[in-house]
């Protein structure tokens, strides 16, 4: 009856043993006998118990009486050697057993400290008047605090455990879907005590969960060999003719061990013979031969009918194992414990071995950090896709939407949004990188999302998108942000402008513009510094500055520098390649030589200035005229030190000439590098336009998890199946550019749905900018929460920022920063190895509250 290695722990749980024996005497004989083989002579203190276990004979009761037996007997009955058997999921429930008065929790409380469950609040009297007259005093307001505080770690330490704890998960009910609290545990408990029919379930799952909790030590865990043996259950029932409490406890423990984890519990129960019945005699042995279930098998109850004894007659059962040596737990773990500090020391002595391997506890851990990708390679996703026929597809959506929007809307709740948007480019190149594609599709389907949920919801509103065109690279955005502005005064509910999906010089003008028509803008993807210009602005995409932090804090710890097979080291040095001419090039660049001021010279180059006329001399720019000299120029710094990493902040454009140019003509053909890019690469990845390079180590940033990731919010698995369904799995599925857009016009809809609320005159666009900048305002987005922090910034606080390791096999993040969603565990920290590096966080204002 013990388990002696652990593979037995994993092995299937042991069904319950019914005996049926003609005779009562016949079941109680049985039942002595193996207790007997339970309990060991001591000349000490006469028989102890060699494991823990219950004998309990059962004359008349009910089934919650019987389980209450059932654990006093386990506690008494436990080796000294064990310790203490502790069943505190057992007694967190058994507390509710008579509610008088109170909150539950007060119960649950009261229980733990040793005292009687507290009864409904009654008049005072002379004790209540001395007690509180001796409250008064110094010492018994701090043994108040004291305990309050005691009683908040207590619950704070059970509400961890109900939440995240595996084994405490059966104690929910199946069909529970709120937020896994204590209160909330203790509200289901009491509601299943008021129900009656499920209290004696619910027990015994408790007390099974304690049990399972004993089996769970780990190799080193002082407690594993000490409390080894099995909990023995030894119920006779035969003489409990009226309430059926045994044949009801087994029935309960028959369906709750199923489940279970670890067989650590036998069961043998004793009940009279079923009326009408007749079953072959067995003894104890064929018993004892069917405890342990062929591979494959779900055990089940079993009922042996015993033969009678004969007169005079006894049973005999062999006494189970005994560990030789019965230390005390104490000195048990004060041995154990030392053992294990000296192994560790012994360890780190004999760290410098060549023999010993590298490994996660060790600070030269040296496998590559790529994340979880799967075995084979993903397949290329649809990547040659028409330009000008996609826009017109997306427009014509727009459109449909904006019909309907008329058509269908309720009084009062109809919203125009202007959407800044550029040309899509000719190249296809470049039209996989840029966003003026993905920016529509995301803006078409937000548009047909808000549509549906104002189709069933009063307070929704219903959107119109009016495009505006600014042509290729925002070159004529002046222009039509000047329609836009007069458009604005003719029109009171245009309540603000999306777009912006690149930072220029045109519209940096443009935005300064909008700002002064006092227009609220919140444009959709990762834009420079540049554009945060007056407080009608907001991103829906993370600034340089974060992104920079995260960028800096993974390159600072991550092994990317690829040595040998799947070994990497930390990066040392860092050249960062720049455009000093391109707003957004350059902010990036310089957010994060601020971050990494030890990274040396920036590598400058300005497309179309080939003699570098026009480039502004600086101190910490390497000025280069082509992309041959750029490659040349990165591959001496690798050259210099091999432990180089290359941060891209240029276009994606130059990017696929530079990789030709260094491995076609540079000295560093063929030799291994590092690149890190911002969202500009991220389509030239997941079109899989590097899937040849095997000597390019690529990691890029992005602003949504990948579509299959397991860590997306609900808006975000509900906005990859709609966009999957509308456009196909194309190479813009996983590209943050169409959630940023989607995300964008949803933030103008909630806050102009809020300024409605509840009189639709209230609707001005000084009110949805006040509603943006709520501290109330809170919004799930497919890329992640937002919340501005009452207007303290132009950009969401702690906005979520993906970084993804490209390889043969695709894209698979590697660090996730920012609130992915409310109550998701994710987004906090990043991990290599064993070891964890906590994510940057925002500036929070003051009074301002963290998600």
């Amino acid at each position: 009856m013990h388990t002696a290695s652990r593979r037995h722990k994993r092995s299937l749980n042991h069904p319950p043993v019914v005996l049926r024996p003609e005779r009562p005497e016949d079941a109680a004989r049985a039942l002595e006998a193996l207790r007997g083989a339970l309990r060991r002579t001591s000349t000490a203190g006469g028989l102890l118990p060699c494991t823990p276990h219950a004998f309990v004979t059962w004359e008349q009761g009910t089934t919650t009486e019987l389980i209450t037996r059932i654990a006093d007997d386990l506690r008494e009955n436990t080796p000294a050697e064990a310790g203490r058997l502790r069943l505190p999921a057992y007694e967190l429930v058994d507390s509710l057993t008579e509610i008088q008065g109170g909150p539950p929790a007060d119960h649950a409380y009261a229980r733990r400290r040793g005292h009687p469950a507290p009864a409904a609040p009654a008049g005072g009297d002379d004790t209540t008047t001395i007690t509180a007259f001796f409250l008064t005093l110094p010492l018994a307001s701090v043994l108040k605090v004291l305990g309050r505080v005691h009683r908040k770690c207590w619950e704070a330490r059970w509400g961890w455990r109900l939440r995240w704890r595996k084994r405490y998960r059966r104690l929910w009910p199946d069909d529970f879907d709120g937020r896994r609290t204590y209160g909330a545990a203790l509200r289901e408990f009491a509601n299943v005590r008021r129900a009656g029919a499920e209290w004696d379930r619910l027990l015994v799952a408790a007390l099974m969960t304690d049990l399972y909790g004993y089996a769970r030590q780990g190799v080193l865990h002082p407690g594993r060999r000490r409390r080894r043996p099995r909990h023995v259950l030894l119920l006779d029932g035969t003489a409990d003719g009226t309430s059926g409490a045994v044949d009801d406890f087994v029935t309960i423990y028959g369906e709750q061990q199923v489940a279970g984890p670890h067989p650590v519990m036998v069961l043998v129960a004793a009940l009279p013979p079923e009326p009408g019945t007749t079953s072959d005699p067995h003894s104890l042995e064929t018993a004892a031969s069917r405890l342990d279930p062929a591979p494959g098998e779900i055990p089940t109850r079993i009922d042996v009918a015993l033969p009678p004894a004969p007169s005079g007659g006894s049973v005999r059962v062999k006494m189970i194992w005994a560990p030789l040596a019965r230390v005390r737990p104490l000195p048990e773990v004060v041995f154990e414990a030392t053992a294990v500090v000296v192994a560790l020391w012994l360890t780190g002595q004999l760290a410098f071995l060549p023999v010993v391997d590298s490994g996660p506890f060790r600070d030269d851990y040296a496998a590559c950090l790529t994340g979880e990708k799967p075995d084979t390679p993903s397949k290329s996703r649809t990547a040659d896709i028409n330009g000008a026929l996609a826009a017109t597809e997306a427009l014509d959506m727009i459109r449909d939407q904006n019909e309907r929007a008329e058509k269908e809307h309720l009084p009062g709740r109809i919203v125009t949004v202007a959407l800044l948007h550029a040309s899509p480019p000719n190249n296809a190149d470049e039209l996989r990188s840029a966003g003026s594609i993905p920016e529509l599709r995301g803006v078409a389907l937000a548009q047909k999302a808000l549509h549906k949920i104002a189709l069933n919801d009063n307070n929704g509103v219903w959107v119109k998108i009016q495009p505006y065109d600014a042509g290729v690279q925002y070159k004529n955005a002046g222009a039509r942000v000047k329609e836009i502005i007069a458009d604005a005064r003719k029109n009171p509910r245009l309540i603000g402008v999306t777009g912006f999906t690149e930072s220029r010089a045109a519209t940096v003008e443009a935005v300064k513009d909008l700002n002064t028509a006092r227009i609220p803008i919140v444009s959709s993807t990762a834009t420079a510094r540049d554009l945060e210009l007056g407080k009608y602005y907001h991103g829906a995409a993370p600034n340089h500055r974060r992104e920079a932090e995260v960028v800096a804090t993974f390159i600072e710890n991550a092994n990317t520098i690829r040595t040998t097979g799947d070994n990497c080291v930390r990066a040392e040095d860092v050249v960062v390649v720049t455009d000093p001419k391109d707003i957004y090039s350059r902010d990036l660049g310089e957010a994060f030589v601020s971050e990494r001021p030890d990274s040396g010279k920036r590598i400058g180059y300005s497309p179309g200035d080939p003699d570098g006329a026009t480039a502004i001399p600086e101190p910490d720019l390497d000025t280069r005229f082509n992309v041959s000299e750029v490659a040349e120029a990165v591959c001496a710094r690798i050259q210099a030190n091999p432990r180089t990493l290359v941060y891209w902040t240029s276009r994606a454009r130059e990017f696929g000439t530079f990789l030709d140019r260094y491995q076609q003509s540079s000295e560093c053909a063929n030799r291994d590098i590092t690149v890190v890019g911002g969202n500009e690469l991220t389509n030239i990845a997941l079109s899989q336009d590097v899937r040849d390079h095997t000597w390019l180590n690529l990691y890029h940033t992005a602003h949504v998890l990948p579509a299959d990731h397991e860590d997306r919010n609900t808006v975000a698995e509900d906005f990859n199946e709609r966009y999957a369904e509308e456009f196909g799995e194309d190479v813009w599925l996983d590209d943050g550019h169409v959630a940023l857009a989607h995300d964008a016009v949803r933030v103008l809809a909630e806050a102009a749905s809020q300024a409605l609320t509840p009189n639709e005159e209230d609707l001005t666009r000084g009110s949805v900018q006040s509603r943006i900048d709520a501290d109330s305002f809170r919004l799930e987005g497919a890329t992640g929460r937002f919340r501005f922090d009452g207007g303290s910034g132009l950009r969401p606080t702690n906005k979520l920022l993906v970084v993804l390791h490209q390889d043969t096999n695709g894209a698979a993040p590697v660090v996730i920063c920012g609130s992915v969603g409310l109550n998701i565990d994710a987004g906090k920290s990043w991990k290599q190895g064993d070891k964890t590096y906590d994510c940057p966080l925002d500036d929070q204002p003051t009074g301002a509250s963290v998600d």
